[in-house]
């Protein structure tokens, strides 16, 4: 390193300019690198959150919980799945079938009677023929493509646990596909009884206070080691910890009682948490 004295006058003025930035300024940097969750308040009555809402291929059972229709009644966007479009027909009589906006897949699980149906009542269909990636990829990607210019607050993938276990990791592999897409715009994996949602290098802070949660929740490095995790408001938790599978991970944890969950972490990190059955509970 050169010496002080041995510094130019334009080094100096860069110097100083990085020294002397206003504090305010020198906040809003430190703020980039937090992010702030309030994965269920989405599902309270005076919820203004504007969000697209996916609904992939798995049985709309327990509805009666009112979870699932409390997300599509509030949706600002509804897409469909392939054989996810099995399930939305079935729910109901032709008069109160659920509608979505898109349905979008290579249309090898929708019934073709259930396809025809929806083409009759103006829904729009895509056909994405491509192999390489599952419906729910190639689904988000339209989704994603068509809010450019209309900012949404996240995404909703519903029916993502459950059933085949390597379906379920697909969709995994999509929330992290996604971050790569629309890094502002956040994924939530969800069904009646689960939410996650990927948390990126950095500082977060998750709001568990909205009435909904259940009493469980969990930190699973999926796609690699983390070597360095601090977490307040758990039951059990980390001091610049280190989760990786075959070693240790975070699960089966819970709350200590706070509102408010920090996670800080070097690498990309699954958060998880579970549901309160029923919306009434």
């Amino acid at each position: 390193m050169l010496p002080i004295t041995a510094c130019t006058a334009s080094t100096v003025d860069i110097f100083k300019t990085v020294v002397t930035l206003p504090v305010v300024l020198q906040l809003e940097i430190i703020l980039m690198s937090e992010t702030h969750w309030k994965l269920l308040n989405i599902l309270c009555s005076e919820n203004e959150t504007a969000y697209a809402l996916i609904v992939l291929n798995q049985p709309l059972v327990d509805c009666a919980s009112g979870i699932f229709n409390t997300l599509w009644d509030k949706a600002s966007f509804k897409a469909a799945t392939d054989g996810a479009t099995n399930h939305l027909f079935d729910m109901g009589s032709p008069v109160g079938r659920l509608r979505p906006d898109i349905i979008a897949g290579d249309f090898d699980s929708v019934r073709k009677d259930v396809l025809e149906w929806y083409k009759q009542q103006g829904v729009e269909i895509v056909c994405t023929p491509d192999q390489d990636n599952t419906d729910f990829t190639k689904c988000l990607k339209i989704v994603l493509e068509k809010f450019q210019k209309k900012k949404l607050d996240c995404i909703i993938a519903f029916g993502a646990f459950g059933g085949r276990l390597d379906h379920m990791f697909a969709n995994i592999d999509t929330l992290y596909r996604a971050n790569q897409w629309a890094p502002n715009t956040p994924v939530y994996l969800m069904d009646n009884h689960n939410i996650s949602c990927l948390l990126q290098k950095g500082c977060h802070h998750l709001d568990v206070g909205s009435s909904h949660e259940g009493d469980s929740c969990g930190l699973i490095p999926v796609s690699e080691p983390c070597d360095c995790v601090t977490t307040t408001g758990l039951k059990w938790n980390l001091y610049k910890g280190r989760l990786k599978f075959g070693e240790l991970i975070s699960t089966s944890n819970t709350w200590s009682g706070e509102n408010l969950v920090t996670v800080e972490t070097d690498k990309p990190l699954l958060w998880t948490m579970n549901i309160k059955h029923s919306l009434t509970e």
